[in-house]
């Protein structure tokens, strides 16, 4: 098919617009363009961005191949190769002002022939000419026309041979302000004048005296006026129009049905004609030939039959979505490989063995892109975001299609597109799954740090726990935004995937220490009687100041009450829970304990001798003071773990002590004198001496007086060392300590002479000292505390009963 026109007819441009057609308009073309050039696209481009170049060459030849449109399955048109001429311009019109070359048997001019060989002649002028250039155009092609429809009647060539007239640029006739309506009348007023211009050429070409006969005439044109653009101008409706050609595909439908039409006239014409001489020849040449031609010459495969094969192949050729498929895909490489074999395949032109080895690299391709896309780690097998972020970024990267390949539908694709859309719902998920447990968390925080424990407090709480026993999603259900394919490893995922992400599992956990930490705090808010609510269990650690104090029992109930605790409830360290609540239970702990050592203590009944001791220790051993020992260690742990069980350390103290010995070796302390001591500042005057008298002898340690400092109501000074501070006290010994200090001009002591015990006279370092008269006699000093700084000093155990817890 020919492109036929004078310089800038815009024939180059109309097969860039049959390209874009067969992209957009694939219906109406009633077929798909396959280029078998890659300028092919190229023309395409440079037409719709503006850029296109005229060529130089009289005469370019293009093959386009036109695969059948299907509805469905079903095909609506046949596969069809037509080879499109796009001429030169002035080429063009020097042969409209020469048009003898067509006459001639064998044009030397390479356009010539091909307006002699074609099967149809599309001649192009542009629709925005003025009429007078149109008129002069028409004029010309009339001439044209004339001279080929006399040299294919010459020829005896068959009748109706097509020829297309076509207004091009049809965009250009468009006015500013015209609707679609106004804009294609103004088309077809120009298509009218088209016709009207060729009327009298077709009036002479019809020859209308003569009879009407059932065959075309010899050399008879079949004329047709169409009208064409790129795309639509802007127009009222559409002021920004998309790059869809304008009845493009509707011409080169009719021209590709009209010029397969003629070919096939002209060929069954030659057929009949010559059907007489070929088959006499046929015949005898056959019987010569046959036998020579097998003995002679084994059979061998024709180049042509293989390249129609190839042709036919390519023209059926299913979409890359169907010919990869696993049934598809064995079949069409056994078929390509026999192409290839063949011994006339190095005889194919480059089009068609490349297509056959493109199309074999391709499958191949194909299957190692499926091998590693099934050795990749699928986005259900992540258990955290990061193996999510190396799944999708080996999907986009080392996964990534081909370009050079349209696998877009392939099987393969579509499972790669499914994970990576898995990657995002995954991703979404897992946030959900946490921000869930995160709620969750929250809730169970803000329930940790309320100030009052009522009905309301313990209802919240159920809620809350009564969530925890289901999951924040079921893990059966699909997630959202995961696609399900019908082939292996194509499955929805399920929430199962998220719930165990490495970041859910975080979250999860640090819910279920809230939770366990809530539960904790309930029971012992209400083993401490906290909680204000109705139907609550008995408060066993609320200690009365008097009566209902059997430790055993209230073990036993503790016990049954919470059999969920450990042992040694460590659950219940006041430690694990945030403030408030923490100083409210630390608060009544130490308060129940305080009871708890005064009721253990009216239980001792002590002589203060050594004997008398030596005694008591004897019966620490029973099991009501073991008893008690037990809920007192309880409920000291509570407060402070590392505490001892107070029974066990006042049967250590109590133990052996005829033979025991008391180190003291203190390394300074601090004296806090108040500043009101006396209606004189009280100042020491050093040194401060403790003496430890064993059997009449006597060892002393001193300590020089440092510079007071003042802090607030009192006056803080060190004591440091002067010498050996290291003193062996055994019990029983005499113990006394001793600084001199100045009121004013009064000189003063302060003495630590006296205690609870004379038997562990050491504990009188512990309680405030007397403050000698200056008559004589002594007084309180009340305020003044003596802290020891370093070394040891030892203490009476808490539940010394001479000492006031």
């Amino acid at each position: 098919m020919l492109l036929f026109g004078h310089r800038g007819a815009g024939k180059s441009a109309l097969i860039g617009a049959l390209m874009r057609a067969g992209e957009v308009q694939g219906e109406t073309l009633r077929g798909e363009v396959v280029p078998t050039s890659p300028e092919l696209p190229l023309i395409r481009d440079a037409a719709y961005s503006g850029t296109l170049e005229s060529s130089s060459a009289e005469l370019t030849s293009f093959t386009v191949r036109l695969r059948p449109w299907r509805v469905g399955t079903r095909a609506v048109s046949d596969p069809l190769t037509v080879i499109l001429d796009d001429c030169d311009g002035k080429a063009a019109e020097d042969l409209i002002r020469h048009s003898e070359p067509i006459t001639q048997r064998h044009p030397d001019s390479e356009l010539a022939r091909a307006v002699v060989e074609t099967d149809a002649i599309v001649l192009l002028v542009d629709a925005a000419s003025t009429r007078a250039q149109l008129a002069e155009a028409f004029k010309a092609f009339d001439a044209f026309l004339t001279t080929v429809e006399r040299a294919k009647t010459d020829a005896r060539t068959v009748g109706g041979f097509p020829v297309f007239l076509v207004l091009t640029q049809c965009d250009r006739l468009a006015q500013k302000g015209d609707t679609r309506r106004e804009w294609e009348a103004r088309v077809a007023d120009r298509v009218d004048y088209a016709w009207a211009e060729f009327d009298e050429f077709l009036k002479e070409a019809d020859h209308g005296d003569a009879p009407a006969a059932p065959f075309l005439s010899f050399g008879s044109i079949d004329l047709t006026v169409a009208a064409v653009a790129l795309r639509p101008p802007p127009l009222l409706e559409a002021p920004t129009p998309a790059d869809e050609p304008y009845l493009v595909a509707e011409l080169f439908r009719d021209c590709f049905a009209a010029a397969k039409a003629h070919h096939e006239r002209h060929r069954r014409s030659e057929a009949r004609l010559w059907w007489t001489v070929r088959a006499a020849l046929t015949a005898l040449c056959f019987l010569v030939l046959a036998f020579g031609s097998i003995a002679l010459f084994p059979p061998q495969g024709s180049a042509p039959d293989l390249a129609a094969r190839v042709d036919d192949y390519e023209l059926h050729e299913p979409p890359a979505a169907v010919r990869l498929s696993d049934p598809e895909r064995d079949r069409n490489r056994q078929t390509l490989r026999r192409f290839a074999n063949d011994a006339a395949f190095r005889s194919l032109s480059n089009d068609r063995r490349g297509f056959v080895e493109s199309r074999l690299k391709e499958i191949d391709d194909y299957l190692a892109y499926r091998a590693r896309l099934a050795g990749a780690t699928a986005p259900v097998s992540a258990r955290s975001l990061p193996d999510l972020v190396q799944i999708r970024e080996t999907l986009k990267t080392a996964l990534a299609l081909p370009g050079e390949y349209s696998w877009g539908e392939t099987a393969a694709a579509q499972l790669r597109d499914k994970w990576l859309a898995d990657c995002a719902a995954l991703e979404a998920a897992q946030q959900a799954c946490v921000d869930r447990y995160r709620d969750r968390d929250r809730a169970g925080t803000e329930l940790t740090l309320k100030r009052t424990f009522d009905a309301g407090w313990i209802r919240d709480l159920d809620a809350l726990l009564t969530r925890d026993t289901q999951s924040p999603f079921p893990p059966e259900e699909p997630i959202p935004g995961s696609p399900e394919l019908k082939q292996p490893r194509g499955e929805a995922i399920t929430y199962q995937v998220p719930l165990e992400f490495d970041e859910v599992y975080r979250a999860r956990r640090y819910w279920e220490q809230t939770r366990d930490l809530l539960v904790h705090l309930r029971d012992l808010l209400d083993a401490l009687g906290l909680v204000r609510a109705p139907d609550r269990p008995p408060a066993v650690l609320s200690l009365p100041e008097s009566g209902g104090a059997d430790p055993a029992e209230r073990l036993a109930t503790l016990a049954r009450t919470y059999p969920r605790q450990s042992a040694d409830y460590a659950e219940w360290e006041a430690w694990r829970f945030p403030d408030p609540v923490r100083g409210e239970i630390t608060g009544l702990l130490q308060t129940s304990f305080v009871n708890g050592v005064r009721h253990t203590q009216k239980l001792m009944r002590v002589e203060d001798t050594l004997a008398g001791w030596n005694a008591l220790g004897a019966t620490l051993a029973e099991p009501r003071f073991r008893d008690w020992g037990r809920f007192l260690h309880l409920l000291a742990k509570l407060q402070n773990p590392n505490v001892p069980d107070p029974v066990t350390e006042l049967a250590v103290l109590l133990r052996d002590l005829d033979k025991k010995t008391f180190e003291l070796d203190p390394r300074g302390f601090e004296l806090a004198v108040p500043l009101d001591l006396t209606f004189e500042r009280v100042e020491p005057v050093g040194p401060f001496t403790i003496t430890v008298t064993h059997r009449g002898q006597g060892a002393t340690a001193k300590f020089t007086v440092g510079k007071g400092t003042v802090r607030g109501t009192t006056t803080v000074y060190p004591l440091v060392p002067d010498g050996p501070t290291k003193l062996s006290y055994r019990a029983g010994d005499s113990l006394r300590a001793e600084l001199p200090v100045r009121a004013g001009a009064r000189e003063l002591n302060l003495l630590w002479d006296t205690g609870p015990t004379s038997v562990f006279q050491f504990d009188r370092l512990t309680h405030e000292p007397r403050l000698t008269k200056p008559g004589g006699g002594t007084e309180p000093a009340s305020g003044v505390k003596l802290v020891p700084t370093a070394g040891t000093v030892p203490t009476l155990p808490v539940l010394f009963p001479k000492r006031a817890p």
